[in-house]
């Protein structure tokens, strides 16, 4: 069973990164903390082991190094920069000095940007960005396919501008291509995976919104159904288009970046990475994104990045990189041993992603006017302030009750 996935990261004096080393698992990562930790920095950092094109997003030392520990089928590599490879340079300039290849590591083959992107096309990563809406655009017909070498280069030159924004995947073209051409006797593996996308959607949606695919007609636009009713592809909500954005261009991508014989997406290995996973999805989703997933594509390797204590409950064990506030140390990040689907979301707000106060200011403010009217025995300003206090709490706070109970004493004594 082919197995391809990236074993680690090594990055120093990149972006806000003194030194830094993440361990991944072969399954799903996700990487946590505050904004500002560096986790979107972490795919950079990665991408720019694949493609020289890709530095422009970042600003170097003459003393940074980057590469990336990759296993592909039992065969070890080193892919990235070794020290004094580059020059400091102003933002968004070239900063290649000579192309020196990682720091070697016994029975662990390494290569410099340049001959990975060159000559290593076996392992062929996929960055998706944090911009996956999807905007109309006509299609006119069927499309050529680029070629394999074609699609690898496409990949890697534009994985970091896909984690930006600055390139994005045709979807609804890939959609209609490959919609007009399962029929065909050749589409063989085009056939199973289309298939095989089709009768996942169904699970995937969330409230039984029975998300299904249902056509494409003769003006060439994709037809879904949500709920019952039918919408063009355009049409669906933010949330459905991210989460269609992420399947098809999986799909697209193992179709593209593989030889014949093995393009079939149930046994397809390799990595995915991907930026704010839980983007414009509704909480009771972002508790089933990761399972849906897994089951669609369940050989594949997932880094992600998320604020969401919805997904860091729905994780597994040693699933959960927890990101340093401060990256101007050393550090060693691995998956955690822990599951956190026993915590409440206060606990991995604070605890995981480093909120400092979770304290609604207003609530506390009422409650305090509250205490106050009880101190000073008023009656009628006690009654007034629970009132205020009950408009902006849910209807079972237990201040609340609390509050009504001393209240109800105070009237008694009043009346006594």
């Amino acid at each position: 069973m082919n197995s391809s996935y990236i074993e680690k990261l090594h990055v120093k004096h990149v972006r806000k990164f003194s030194e830094i080393n993440v361990f991944f698992n072969k399954g799903f990562n996700f990487l946590a903390g505050p904004n500002g930790c560096g986790k979107t920095s972490i795919l950079a950092c990665i991408s720019h082991c694949f493609h020289h094109g890709n530095f422009a997003y970042s600003r170097f030392e003459e003393e940074s190094e980057f590469w990336t520990d990759i296993n592909d089928n039992n065969r070890l590599y080193r892919v990235g920069l070794g020290p004094n490879s580059l020059k400091a340079g102003a933002y968004r300039e070239s900063t290649g000095r000579q192309w020196n290849a990682p720091t070697q590591e016994e029975n662990r083959t390494s290569l410099n940007v340049i001959d990975a992107s060159n000559n290593f096309k076996s392992f062929c990563p996929l960055f998706i960005g944090a911009n996956r809406s999807i905007k109309y655009k006509r299609i006119s017909g069927m499309s050529r396919e680029q070629t394999l070498d074609q699609k690898i280069s496409t990949y890697t030159s534009n994985s970091t501008k896909s984690l930006y924004g600055d390139w994005n995947s045709d979807i609804k073209q890939w959609l209609v291509n490959r919609y007009f051409m399962i029929d065909k006797d050749w589409a063989i593996e085009e056939r199973e995976n289309w298939n095989h996308l089709v009768r996942c959607l169904p699970s995937i949606g969330p409230f039984e919104s029975e998300f299904t695919f249902v056509r494409i007609g003769k003006d060439l636009e994709p037809v879904f159904s949500i709920y019952g009713n039918e919408c063009y592809l355009e049409e669906l909500s933010s949330g459905f288009q991210a989460v269609l954005s992420i399947i098809a261009n999986i799909f697209e991508w193992v179709e593209g970046s593989r030889v014949d014989g093995d393009r079939i997406v149930q046994n397809a290995s390799g990595t995915v990475l991907i930026d704010e996973l839980d983007l414009h999805l509704h909480p009771e989703w972002q508790l089933t994104i990761r399972d849906s997933l897994e089951k669609i594509f369940p050989l594949i390797q997932f880094i992600v990045t998320t604020h969401s204590p919805h997904l860091l409950s729905s994780a597994r064990e040693n699933e959960v990189i927890v990101m340093p506030e401060n990256g101007n140390e050393i550090y060693d990040l691995k998956p955690s041993e822990h599951m956190f689907s026993g915590w409440n979301t206060d606990q991995i707000l604070s605890e995981i992603m480093g909120v400092k106060s979770l304290d609604n200011k207003l609530y506390e403010e009422l409650v305090a006017a509250a205490l106050q009217q009880i101190d000073d025995n008023s009656v009628q300003g006690l009654n007034s302030a629970i009132e205020n206090l009950a408009a902006v709490c849910h209807p079972s706070d237990s201040i609340v009750t609390v509050l009504k109970t001393r209240l109800a004493s105070m009237v008694a004594l009043q009346n006594d």
